[in-house]
Protein backbone atom coordinates (compact mmCIF):
# COMPACT_ATOMS: atom_id res chain seq x y z
CA UNK A 1 0.00 0.00 0.00
CA UNK A 2 1.47 3.11 -0.89
CA UNK A 3 1.49 6.40 1.03
CA UNK A 4 -0.99 9.58 0.46
CA UNK A 5 0.90 12.86 0.42
CA UNK A 6 -0.59 13.77 3.71
CA UNK A 7 0.76 11.00 5.22
CA UNK A 8 4.13 11.39 3.36
CA UNK A 9 4.47 15.25 4.76
CA UNK A 10 3.52 14.31 7.83
CA UNK A 11 6.20 11.08 8.41
CA UNK A 12 8.54 13.75 7.67
CA UNK A 13 7.51 16.52 9.65
CA UNK A 14 7.69 13.83 12.66
CA UNK A 15 10.72 13.00 11.67
CA UNK A 16 12.56 16.48 11.23
CA UNK A 17 10.78 17.48 14.72
CA UNK A 18 12.85 14.01 16.46
CA UNK A 19 16.26 15.34 14.77
CA UNK A 20 15.81 18.65 15.87
CA UNK A 21 15.28 17.44 19.78
CA UNK A 22 18.41 14.94 19.01
CA UNK A 23 20.23 18.32 17.75
CA UNK A 24 19.02 19.89 21.32
CA UNK A 25 20.03 17.42 23.18
CA UNK A 26 23.48 16.73 22.04
CA UNK A 27 24.13 20.78 22.17
CA UNK A 28 23.13 20.84 25.69
CA UNK A 29 24.94 17.80 27.10
CA UNK A 30 27.86 18.93 25.28
CA UNK A 31 27.84 21.88 26.98
CA UNK A 32 27.87 19.95 30.16
CA UNK A 33 31.17 18.56 28.84
CA UNK A 34 33.63 21.10 30.33
CA UNK A 35 32.54 20.48 34.43
CA UNK A 36 34.73 18.79 35.80
CA UNK A 37 38.96 18.74 36.78
CA UNK A 38 40.74 18.39 34.04
CA UNK A 39 44.66 17.96 34.35
CA UNK A 40 46.89 19.14 31.72
CA UNK A 41 49.05 16.47 29.95
CA UNK A 42 52.35 16.75 27.69
CA UNK A 43 53.50 19.47 29.46
CA UNK A 44 56.70 20.14 31.73
CA UNK A 45 54.29 20.99 34.80
CA UNK A 46 51.05 19.63 36.51
CA UNK A 47 48.35 21.79 35.95
CA UNK A 48 44.51 21.90 36.33
CA UNK A 49 41.53 23.47 35.06
CA UNK A 50 38.38 23.14 37.51
CA UNK A 51 35.11 24.24 35.38
CA UNK A 52 31.98 24.62 37.41
CA UNK A 53 28.08 24.33 36.68
CA UNK A 54 27.79 28.00 37.82
CA UNK A 55 30.43 29.11 35.68
CA UNK A 56 33.11 30.03 38.36
CA UNK A 57 36.21 28.26 37.13
CA UNK A 58 39.93 27.81 38.91
CA UNK A 59 43.64 27.25 37.04
CA UNK A 60 46.04 25.54 39.47
CA UNK A 61 49.51 25.63 39.39
CA UNK A 62 52.18 24.34 41.67
CA UNK A 63 50.07 25.05 44.34
CA UNK A 64 48.98 28.54 43.33
CA UNK A 65 45.82 29.23 42.62
CA UNK A 66 43.30 31.98 40.44
CA UNK A 67 40.05 31.88 40.71
CA UNK A 68 38.01 33.27 37.39
CA UNK A 69 34.45 32.51 35.63
CA UNK A 70 33.80 31.37 32.60
CA UNK A 71 31.42 30.61 29.41
CA UNK A 72 31.48 29.10 26.06
CA UNK A 73 30.75 30.33 22.91
CA UNK A 74 30.33 28.35 20.28
CA UNK A 75 33.83 26.20 19.84
CA UNK A 76 35.37 29.21 22.16
CA UNK A 77 36.11 29.45 25.34
CA UNK A 78 36.30 32.73 27.70
CA UNK A 79 37.91 33.39 30.82
CA UNK A 80 37.75 35.76 33.47
CA UNK A 81 40.54 35.85 36.31
CA UNK A 82 39.50 37.39 39.41
CA UNK A 83 41.16 40.83 39.70
CA UNK A 84 41.58 41.38 35.86
CA UNK A 85 38.56 42.98 33.87
CA UNK A 86 40.12 41.30 30.98
CA UNK A 87 38.33 38.22 29.03
CA UNK A 88 41.14 35.87 27.96
CA UNK A 89 39.39 33.64 24.82
CA UNK A 90 40.53 30.29 23.37
CA UNK A 91 39.50 28.35 20.79
CA UNK A 92 38.27 24.58 22.37
CA UNK A 93 37.46 21.30 21.28
CA UNK A 94 36.62 17.80 23.03
CA UNK A 95 38.70 15.45 21.02
CA UNK A 96 38.91 11.55 21.48
CA UNK A 97 37.46 12.56 25.97
CA UNK A 98 40.26 14.98 26.19
CA UNK A 99 39.98 18.39 26.30
CA UNK A 100 41.99 20.24 24.21
CA UNK A 101 42.70 24.23 24.72
CA UNK A 102 44.28 26.19 21.93
CA UNK A 103 46.27 29.06 23.58
CA UNK A 104 47.24 32.15 21.76
CA UNK A 105 50.38 31.36 19.94
CA UNK A 106 48.32 28.41 18.26
CA UNK A 107 49.24 25.18 20.98
CA UNK A 108 47.10 22.70 21.34
CA UNK A 109 47.26 21.68 25.09
CA UNK A 110 45.51 18.93 26.22
CA UNK A 111 43.76 17.41 29.80
CA UNK A 112 42.24 14.58 30.65
CA UNK A 113 39.01 14.46 33.11
CA UNK A 114 40.43 13.57 36.89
Amino acid sequence: MFMGGKMKKYLLGIILVLLLLLILVMIIFNKEKIVGKWMAIDSAYEYYYIFNKDKTCSYEMVGARLDCTYYEKDDELIISYKGTDRKYTFKYRFEDGKLIIQDGTGKDNKFIKQ
